[in-house]
């Protein structure tokens, strides 16, 4: 059965009770009790549109799966949006058109799309995502102090979180690209400390000690008296 089948059901069957009880209906605590009424039959009819969201958004991806492509056509992800808007759904369906757009290279059109879920979604708690979305797109796109400034912004709202650990390894490489050893290794140090997800520490190690060859004077005293006594 289609959900517009069963909402009109829904609706019919709603209708059906207040006529039959209409003569009981004198007192403001069946006011209420109607008001209640209505208020659980939007609240279904929301559930079932978030569920025919999803489960529009699964059959998209689920195709693109089946036909083995590498990424999902973002067209179809935005028929989604435009078909279901207002459901959480729409708003991944979004997300998903972004990053399609982004691994296609049209980084301009990804970029879009990330603010447009921004606009859209004020209280998703996807909007980490978004963000960095959207600095990495200013970053691919060679906008370089604008994607610095994107990148800060995601590591300063989520800090402690895996998007802002995320965040912090491109913003450094960008401060390398500037000649902003310093900074760089300061970013590196914050995620080699072990706190930090091995994922995330080990890549920043690794370019921390690329970082010290080519910058030896940034290296901290106790580490040069280190590797003096070693040697």
């Amino acid at each position: 059965m289609s959900s517009e089948t069963t909402e009109s059901t829904g609706m019919i069957d709603l209708l059906a009770w207040f006529e039959t009880n209409k003569q009981k209906l004198v007192s403001g605590g069946v006011i209420v009790l109607i008001v209640g009424l209505v208020g659980y039959f939007f609240n279904w009819k929301t559930t079932q549109s978030e569920l025919d969201a999803s489960d529009a958004l699964y059959r998209v991806r689920a195709a693109a799966s089946k036909a083995e492509e590498t990424t999902v056509d973002p067209a179809n992800l935005l028929k989604v949006v435009s078909d279901h808007s207002g459901t959480a759904a729409s708003g991944r369906a979004l997300l998903f058109a972004a990053n399609s757009y982004f691994n296609e290279g049209q980084y301009a059109e990804a970029q879009k799309q990330f603010e447009s879920f921004l606009t859209g979604n004020p209280d998703s708690p996807l909007r980490s995502s978004a963000m960095y979305g959207v600095a990495a797109c200013k970053d691919a796109q060679g906008q370089t102090s604008d994607a610095i400034d994107e990148y800060r912004r995601v590591a300063s709202n989520f800090a402690n979180t895996f998007i802002a650990f995320q965040a912090k390894l491109p913003l450094a490489g960008l401060y390398e690209s500037q000649d902003k050893a310093k900074e760089a290794l300061g970013l590196y140090d914050e995620l080699s400390l072990p706190t930090i997800p091995a994922s995330y520490s080990m890549e920043a190690g690794s370019r921390r000690e690329t970082l010290l060859k080519k910058h030896p004077e940034l290296a901290p005293a106790e580490e040069v008296e280190a590797t003096m006594s070693a040697e």
